[in-house]
């Protein structure tokens, strides 16, 4: 699978005495695209500051993003979110078939 980008971080979102707290995660190597203009095509419409980020299965670590957690493209030490985190609105897992084909799918705003 293509990769661009040696790593992302992303942020789980969790909370704690009524306030949200994050739980930060690295992977291996990812695919990252940005969109910086409106596009819209027949199926889908893609807004400016969106985010699709593919990640082959030997890059994940044991933990599966799910919607409302934060990415940031690179490894990011902070422990909490930086301001230009992206929150993720959708992940499609594809996990099955070739090893070589696996992967998730992130999409974020």
């Amino acid at each position: 699978m293509f990769t661009n980008q040696k790593a992302c971080t992303i942020y789980e979102k969790t909370v704690q005495n009524r306030a949200p707290t994050y739980i930060r995660h690295t992977t291996g190597a990812v695919y990252w695209e940005e969109s910086d203009a409106q596009a819209q095509s027949n199926t889908s419409r893609t807004d400016a500051g969106a985010v699709f980020c593919s990640v082959p299965v030997k890059s994940l670590t044991g933990y599966l993003p799910k919607k409302d957690d934060r990415i940031v493209k690179g490894i990011c030490e902070a422990q909490q979110p930086p301001k230009d985190a992206y929150t993720i609105m959708s992940v499609k897992d594809f996990r099955y078939g070739s090893l070589a084909v696996q992967h998730i799918e992130i999409t974020a705003e």
